[in-house]
């Protein structure tokens, strides 16, 4: 047997410190039966060891074993109302024709990256609020203050302040906002990433105004509500159909447009006055219809038809056509139907025309009796008719007559009308006058004789007064 003690250590350097003694003794004997004493002596140490690698090694199975199942349904996910998506395996988009899309609640799938679910929202909205408008001045936050501070000199810096070119070649500014459904998420996704979605989008919106801009005046964008969103919606759409994107517009509206800044304020008043104008034009329209309602009644449209026609007649030399449509006309106007004032006016001429009618009636009697005698004795019947009118005239009531003496010289009459002469006299002034008046009133047609034709037409002008008996 071989002691060896731990001190048998080499003697520490003169510069070193001493050490401290030694504790143990490790004593190592040979011999018969050693080997077997020292196999007995570590048969604990292996079992203990061996049971020790045992477990470790069943608990990095079941650790194993639960990454494997923390890996599977790492797969599941929840779809939320509002998405919409599909599911894809080793990148390539799988499910049953037609039924791709994954629906709201749980989809159980494999794990990233063997398989994925991928999502977007099914309906979406952007604004493009910087792609046609102005940039304002620092400090200017409203329209009117960036207007006001706009001058003629301040030019449009392009890349800086966004504009459209319109139809009439000048410039305008708008805002965009619209609303967007996924309706197939598999042509959307097929064809875009999903974090790319809105950018299409607005490139989409954005190339359609610019089409739309190029369609409208200046003043018909302006001032046109719906024109020109339903062409801008159209447009965005046709360019989203031909990139198969599988997203639809909704509402598209263009809350903001105004023309540039340096000409805002004038193209404001120019705005005012049409508006004015329209208002104007509004007036006169309904004063006109007014006035045409109140001489021609509620179908004036008729009236006015039948006039142009025999206007378009007489343009065209037609006279038997001409005086079918004026007779057609003098049928809608003395006919039962009330046609305004002009039913008065033609009452009133009826009226007139049954007079004279009338009155010429009785005088053409008269000449017709005196005309046998006339051919038999002129000179006497002239004699008799002078001799019956100075006695018409000296039975009238106002009539004075008076005797002056036959003799020579210079006769002086101071003459005085009686009372009840003055006062018939008086009654006779009053009369005409009324008549006068009421002559005054009423319309009188004073036609020439060649303007004159029985049971036909008899004045004839266009519009021009160019043509017809009244130019003759």
């Amino acid at each position: 047997m071989t002691d060896l003690n731990s001190n048998t250590n080499p003697a520490p350097a003169a510069d070193e410190a001493p050490r401290r003694g030694a504790s143990a003794q490790y004593t190592v004997s040979t011999g018969a039966g050693a080997e077997a004493a020292m196999r007995q002596a570590m048969d604990p140490a292996n079992q203990s060891l061996g049971e020790a690698l045992r477990l470790s090694y069943r608990v990095l199975q079941v650790a194993i074993l639960a990454l494997v199942v923390v890996f599977l349904f790492s797969g599941f996910q929840t779809v939320q109302e509002g998405q919409t998506g599909v599911k894809t395996f080793f990148g390539r988009i799988v499910g049953a024709p037609g039924d791709e899309q994954v629906a709201p609640g749980l989809q159980p799938f494999w794990p990233y990256p063997v398989g994925e679910i991928v999502l977007l929202p099914q309906k979406d909205a952007v604004e493009l609020n910087g792609e046609f408008w102005p940039r304002f001045k620092q400090g200017m936050t409203t329209v009117d203050q960036a207007a006001a501070s706009t001058t003629p000199e301040d030019p449009i810096r392009p890349g800086l302040d966004g504009s459209l070119i319109t139809a009439d070649g000048d410039l305008a500014h708008v805002r965009i906002a619209a609303e967007y459904t996924v309706e197939d998420a598999v042509r959307t996704l097929d064809q875009f990433q999903p974090e790319s979605l809105r950018e299409v989008v607005r490139h989409a919106l954005a190339r359609g105004m610019v089409l739309t801009a190029a369609q409208f005046t200046l003043q018909e964008l302006l001032e046109n509500r719906d024109g020109p969103e339903q062409a801008l919606r159209q447009r965005a759409q046709s360019t989203l159909d031909s990139m198969k994107s599988g997203v639809k517009l909704g509402t598209v509206t263009i809350p903001e447009k105004i023309a540039p800044l340096a000409i805002r304020n004038t193209f404001s008043r120019v705005q005012e006055a049409r508006e004015n104008s329209k208002l104007a034009l509004e007036k006169a329209q309904q004063e006109a219809n007014g006035t045409l309602v109140g001489m021609a009644g509620a179908d004036y449209a008729q009236i006015l038809d039948l006039v142009q026609r025999y206007e378009t007649e007489l343009t065209r030399g037609d006279l038997t056509a001409a005086d079918a449509v004026m007779q057609e006309l003098g049928t809608r106007l003395e006919g039962g139907t009330n046609v305004g004032q002009t039913s008065a006016i033609i009452a009133r001429a009826q009226a007139y025309r049954a007079s004279v009618r009338a009155t010429l009636g009785k005088e053409v009697g008269r000449l017709n009796g005196l005309a046998p005698s006339f051919r038999e004795n002129p000179q006497q019947l002239v004699r008799k008719l002078w001799l019956d009118a100075v006695r018409q005239v000296l039975s009238s009531p106002t009539a004075e007559m008076l005797a002056a003496p036959n003799a020579g010289g210079p006769v002086r009459i101071n003459l005085e009308s009686s009372n009840e002469v003055m006062q018939a006299r008086r009654q006779n002034e009053v009369q005409r006058r009324k008549i006068e008046a009421m002559g005054t009133n009423s319309v009188n047609f004073q036609l020439g004789s060649r303007q004159i034709t029985i049971d036909e037409p008899g004045r004839r002008l266009d519009r021009s007064a160019q043509k017809g008996f009244g130019r003759d």
